[in-house]
């Protein structure tokens, strides 16, 4: 593609990414509704984020929370987003605090609660405070047993914690609910690079990783 094609790549995404942000910005001010207005803020939210627009998410989240607004479940949304969105560029401290906000708001959707206390055990994780994290990694659980993430956070803290066994299990059961889930893999890649003798203590392990064990040589350690 030449220099001038590309150029005028360019100018038609951006383009066609003015066009989307207008129209969702029209369908936002002309919301009859208060449901109405979070949802297409919801929408307008989610472009900004895709778009690299951070400043204007942010700034339409924390608006809405200014507004006060009766509705606990909306509210706990929006700090939701704000962690996420601090979650993406690694302020995990500031992430905490807006996962600890939302969690204040009793959200009664499971599904928003189970992501709560899965991400405050991430970010407690990330910053070394391990215990914590396994109280809220396992509260998500509790909530969602179906869900990998929880289990895969609950590994990384019963790890941080020297629970080794309990650390694999979890990591295994991570991989046994999602295969495709390769962050849960590649932490108990690491796990057994770091710790080859518990493959030997739970063979399991290896039936975690290699499902079909048929195909796989022995492991030696």
């Amino acid at each position: 593609m030449s220099t001038l094609d590309k150029k005028n790549v360019t100018q038609e995404n951006n383009s066609a990414g003015q066009d989307t942000e207008r129209l969702l910005l029209e369908r936002l001010k002309n919301s009859t509704t208060e449901e109405d207005y979070f949802r297409w803020m919801l929408f307008v939210v989610g472009y900004y984020r895709s778009m690299r627009k951070i400043d204007l998410a942010v700034t339409l989240l924390e608006d809405f929370l200014k507004k006060q607004v009766a509705d606990d479940e909306k509210n706990a949304h929006c700090e939701l987003a704000l962690g996420q969105i601090a979650t993406d560029d690694q302020r995990l401290e500031v992430a905490l605090e807006h996962f600890q906000a939302a969690l204040v708001f009793e959200p009664r959707k499971k599904k928003i609660a189970y992501v709560i206390h899965n991400n405050i055990g991430y970010c407690l994780n990330r910053l070394g405070r391990f215990t914590e994290a396994e109280q809220h990694c396992r509260t998500a659980i509790e909530i969602n047993w179906k869900r990998s993430s929880g289990y895969r956070n609950l590994g990384v803290s019963l790890e941080g914690q020297g629970d080794l066994a309990g650390a694999a299990w979890a990591l295994v059961e991570a991989i046994k609910l999602e295969v495709s889930d390769e962050r849960a893999r590649a932490l108990l890649e690491k796990f057994v690079a770091e710790h080859p003798a518990m493959i030997v203590r739970c063979p399991w392990i290896a039936q975690g990783l290699y499902p079909d064990l048929s195909t796989v040589e022995p492991i030696y350690v």
